[in-house]
């Protein structure tokens, strides 16, 4: 029997026009390019990675990207089920998802199109689903079946064929938001993919009522009214993480991208984030908004055995079984905090094909596994129905000098592959640094901010902010300025060490050309042009007039530190 589908979203978004350039100053993935770029770190851009797109038929046939757009010149876009015509909704998801100037990913050049009736119908509701030979699946459409057809396939063809599912939810003009059978089978309901909601929580949230009730939906959200928009600004960000991964298939594994994506995910969307023990991430929200530098980051922290000291950010790809746990050390250094802890583990529902004859049937098996910390706090996530759990720590719970153990522990019988990603901030501000910083050979009176007990004219404040150590006399510490040539000019720049962690200060540097005149640190005069690191800690961050040294007289450049 033929299912019939709809789309999430289609004459809202054609009318108002949407913008593309604003949500990547929302995800951080603006701050990220300039500090790449800075770095001398080439951004990843979805280079090598093939999707699938899979579009409900706005009228019939409509279903299709109008390829003639420029947005989409040099892709290969194939028309998988063959006669589609130009759907304004499937241009859009298309321009978020590998536009050439609006997407995240832009260097997605191979993507297969689907009309969704024609997707549904091909062993995804019934039967065996085709082999997925691409990376992702971008599902912005969605359907009620009311059974567990369709998501029991999706989850199979996940552990079979290894790509991520990425599926919005509907948006809040559809169904009864009192009710939460309004999360859809399809594929809302999926154990081993991602649900995608919208930013300013204007979408079906709630908890599953098919095919394992009691789940929390969405999984994470991103800025866009509609979900049909917001989803593919995720598949573009997974897009992005599977090239920066390059030939590490255990980073790029569909576990370890959900992980890394969920555990990035800022909270700081809504004051009313919040989780229970038996329930690992928000009822609105899911685990927070798309943070596209925090995921990159997480990613470029590392895959770190368990049973191992952790850095600040990383992840794990194992596996536990019956009855045994895997730890993970956090060692808190002694004059730091560490704030904004989040760690988040994923595993899959496992799913068994059994054929008869023409009679296909699927069973189900979900592990259960839980996260817990452990030290100097005590707190746990424990769900009995979701396969994520998660721990996160604001500013106002953070971790005090010591040492921590993240547990992830299992009851199921057989073993059970799991991702773990998590990311913190190591703090350390002038109380917790003068804690340490000081022997008992300096007085107690010249320990203060302004105080300078080694003599050398660098002021506590500035050996905290340079790196420096109060009770010994060391210039070198300080900004460097010099005359340097570039393009044929001379410039002046200054350069100075910050630690790559937060210590409550703020670094400002400032040009003048009279010092009788007000300092300035507008960025038309200057500006910062790299970033390197060094040893112990610290990067080095290096400024530059934007004008060259023939086009006046003087000029300065200083270092205004302040906390």
């Amino acid at each position: 029997m033929l299912k019939k589908v709809y789309l999430i979203s289609v004459s809202l978004i054609l009318v108002t026009g949407p913008c593309f350039a604003g949500y990547k100053d929302d995800i951080r993935y603006t701050e990220l390019s300039n500090e790449l770029s800075l770095r001398a770190i080439i951004m990843p851009t979805g280079s090598g990675v093939s999707v699938t797109q899979i579009e409900a038929q706005e009228d019939t046939n409509e279903y299709m990207p109008n390829i003639a757009d420029t947005q989409f010149n040099g892709k290969i876009i194939t028309d998988a089920s063959v006669g589609g015509l130009t759907s304004g909704h499937a241009t859009t998801v298309a321009k978020n998802l590998y536009g050439n100037t609006t997407s995240m990913a832009p260097s997605i050049t191979n993507i297969d199109i689907y009309n969704a009736s024609d997707w549904i119908n091909s062993g995804w509701y019934s039967g065996t689903p085709p082999t997925e030979n691409n990376s992702l699946q971008n599902h912005s459409w969605v359907i009620w079946y009311q059974n567990r057809n369709a998501p029991i396939r999706m989850d199979y063809a996940v552990n079979r064929d290894g790509f991520l599912p990425i599926a919005g939810l509907y948006n809040a003009d559809y169904g009864d938001q009192n009710k939460p059978s309004d999360i859809p089978d399809t594929y809302g309901s999926m154990y081993n993919g991602i649900t995608v909601g919208a930013s300013d929580g204007t979408h079906r949230y709630g908890t599953t009522a098919y095919d394992g009730t009691g789940r929390v939906k969405p999984e994470i959200v991103a800025p866009n009214s509609y979900t049909s928009f917001a989803t593919p600004y995720v598949t573009a960000a997974a897009a992005m993480l599977i090239e920066s991964a390059g030939a590490d298939a255990a980073a790029k594994d569909q576990l370890t991208l959900k992980a890394v994506l969920l555990a990035g995910a800022d909270k700081s969307i809504s004051t009313n984030w919040d989780q229970t023990t038996a329930r690992p991430i928000d009822e609105v929200y899911g685990a927070g908004e798309l943070d596209i530098y925090e995921s990159y980051f997480i990613q470029q922290g590392g895959q770190q055995s368990a049973g191992s000291s952790i850095d600040e950010r990383g992840w794990n790809l194992s596996s536990v079984s019956n009855s045994t746990s895997e730890v993970y050390t956090i060692n808190v250094p002694a004059g730091f905090e560490l704030r904004n802890l989040s760690a988040l583990i994923t595993w899959n529902r496992d799913v068994t094909r059994t054929a008869r004859g023409p009679n296909v049937n699927y069973t189900s098996l979900l592990a259960n596994l839980s996260l817990s910390l452990t030290g100097n706090v005590s707190q746990t996530s424990d769900s009995n129905v979701d396969n994520i759990e998660h721990i996160w720590r604001d500013d106002s719970s953070a971790l005090s000098t010591g040492s921590y153990t993240l547990t992830v522990a299992s009851t199921s019988s057989t073993a059970t592959e799991y991702a773990v990603a998590w990311r913190s901030e190591l703090y350390q501000d002038y109380s917790l640094w003068s804690a340490t910083a000081f022997t008992a050979s300096t007085p107690v009176d010249q320990q203060d901010a302004s105080d300078d007990p080694d003599g050398d004219g660098i002021k506590n404040i500035l050996e905290q902010a340079f790196g420096g150590d109060p009770e010994t006399q060391n210039k070198d510490i300080l900004p460097i300025n010099e005359i340097v040539e570039a393009d044929g000019n001379q410039y002046l720049q200054i350069s100075y060490r910050k630690p790559n962690f937060s210590n409550g200060l703020t670094y400002i540097v400032e040009t003048v050309t009279n010092l009788n005149d007000t300092w300035s640190n507008q960025a038309s005069v200057v500006t910062l042009i790299s970033i390197a690191p060094e040893s112990g800690g610290f990067d080095r961050y290096t400024y530059r007039l934007v004008d060259p040294i023939s086009a006046t007289d003087k000029a300065f450049l200083r270092v205004s530190i302040s906390q």
